[in-house]
């Protein structure tokens, strides 16, 4: 069930560090997190988006063209928790 999946990545992403979230929520469908680096507090943004045929995500930095893979590193890790 695509909303159980998406109550459980937001359990998820709230646990990460430096993530909050930034819209939405599951009753809507979608959620948006922002997820800050470290160092210097960057903001990237993850976005899930319960469907009838799935669980659709997009990750992606806020500023920059290359974020060395962070946002995919992320993605990968939530799913493994799933």
């Amino acid at each position: 069930d695509p909303v159980d999946l998406l109550s459980r990545l937001d359990a998820i992403a709230l646990a990460s560090p430096r993530t909050t979230r930034l819209a939405g929520s599951v009753t809507e469908g979608r959620i948006t997190w922002i997820t800050r680096s470290a160092l210097w507090r960057f903001p990237d943004y993850t976005t899930a988006e319960a469907r009838s045929d799935g669980l659709f995500l997009y990750a992606r930095q806020r500023f920059g063209s290359d974020d060395l893979g962070v946002n995919a590193a992320r993605l990968r890790d939530w799913l493994s928790r799933l």
